[in-house]
């Protein structure tokens, strides 16, 4: 795809160069993701060209949710856990200032599990739920689970760590809006009805705001991650 039409979660200069590698389907969607060619090059610069970047890719270098991928169109999104075991660093997606990707290092422990938001949640024959993640994912659960709350997941296990629940004192980082990429504890919740999108009140180290409740992605104890 050309870069100047690239969506704005690509952390580029988009008239740099006129092509760049368009993410193919997968676990984030294409206004949500970059490819992993392009963080390999561009982003991280383990390569100089998309011919070593295909060449580190097949040799099995890259890890990414703990798992291997050799497709460098492979889309990389938010909570992604990248896993270079060669160079001995690993990194988990994030955001910036500009709500754009921004990839954040990471010890060793940390790469041993990723953090996914509740998006949707039905019941399903048994009397259990079908739990959908932000990535992609789905889990079996009970109706503990509620949208918007956080799990820890162990990779590439996918086993349930612990969940995060989105309620006052929640340790969150802001994905959109104005203050994308800050850290926050969230104070009170606002539920709306109709066509209203449901509000929150949080409080940084600096200032107290409002912002959209889809925004908020609750990080618990791993906020330190982030700073």
């Amino acid at each position: 795809m050309k870069r100047i039409a690239s969506p704005r979660y690509v952390p580029l200069a988009r008239k740099l160069n006129v092509w760049i590698t368009k993410p193919s389907p997968g676990p984030h969607t294409l206004n949500s993701s970059v490819s992993l060619g392009v963080v390999l090059r561009d982003i991280l610069r383990v390569a100089d060209s998309t011919r070593e970047t295909k060449k580190v890719l097949m040799e099995g270098n890259i890890l990414v949710d703990g798992r291997v991928v050799r497709d460098k169109k492979f889309p990389v999104g938010l909570m992604d856990v990248i896993s270079l075991p060669n160079l001995k660093k690993n990194y988990w997606v994030g955001v910036d200032s500009k709500a754009r990707l921004k990839l954040f290092e990471v010890g060793e422990e940390y790469s041993k599990f990723k953090l996914c938001r509740v998006e949707g949640k039905r019941s399903i024959p048994g009397g259990t739920f079908q739990i959908a993640l932000h990535d992609g994912r789905t889990l079996i659960g009970d109706k503990g689970f509620k949208i918007g709350d956080s799990i820890k997941l162990s990779v590439p296990e996918q086993k349930v760590i612990s969940v995060m629940k989105l309620e006052p004192n929640a340790n969150c980082i802001i994905t959109s809006g104005k203050h994308a990429g800050e850290l926050a504890i969230a104070d009170e919740l606002y539920h709306k009805k109709g066509a209203r999108r449901s509000e929150a009140k949080l409080h940084s180290d600096s200032e107290s705001f409002i912002t959209v409740r889809d925004y908020l992605f609750v990080v618990g104890d791993d906020v330190k991650v982030f700073r």
